[in-house]
């Protein structure tokens, strides 16, 4: 019959502690300049907010989701980020539905026929203009 060998027969690995830490500490100072970005619930929508700071990045996102995959792409990233084009898409979602809601209110209350009318085309123009906004704002 065999016998095994039962004792661990490797050596552990001498370390040079003093570089071990100089590469930790440059490691642990890159993580901490770059920013977490949060989703924050808010009256309407969502809002991103620099974790940090505790300042708004991008405010009023109108669907959860959204937020998230913006949130989750701009934490991944290892560049300083700029929320412009993604609060751009959410301010020109949320003109076109206050657009609606007020042409909406002047086709219910108008007796003009040529308010409710030119009302009504806007009102198209408005609808198609919010499904291009969230187009956009899904491809976040």
């Amino acid at each position: 019959m065999n016998k095994l060998a039962t004792r661990y027969t490797r050596k552990g690995k001498k370390y040079n502690k003093k570089d071990l830490a100089k590469k930790l500490d440059g490691l642990a100072k890159k993580v901490a300049k770059r920013n977490v970005y949060v989703v924050e619930k808010t009256d309407p929508g969502y809002n991103i907010v620099n974790y940090h700071t505790k300042t708004v990045f991008v405010e009023n996102i109108p669907f959860l989701k959204v937020a998230q995959s913006a949130c989750k792409s701009y934490n991944k990233s290892k560049e300083p980020v700029n929320g412009r084009h993604l609060q751009m898409h959410v301010d020109k979602y949320f003109k076109h539905y206050m657009d609606l809601q007020f042409y909406k209110h002047t086709i219910k209350t108008s007796e003009d026929k040529v308010k409710v009318f030119t009302a009504g085309v806007r009102m198209q123009d408005s609808l198609d203009m919010i499904r291009e906004a969230k187009y956009r704002l899904a491809s976040f």
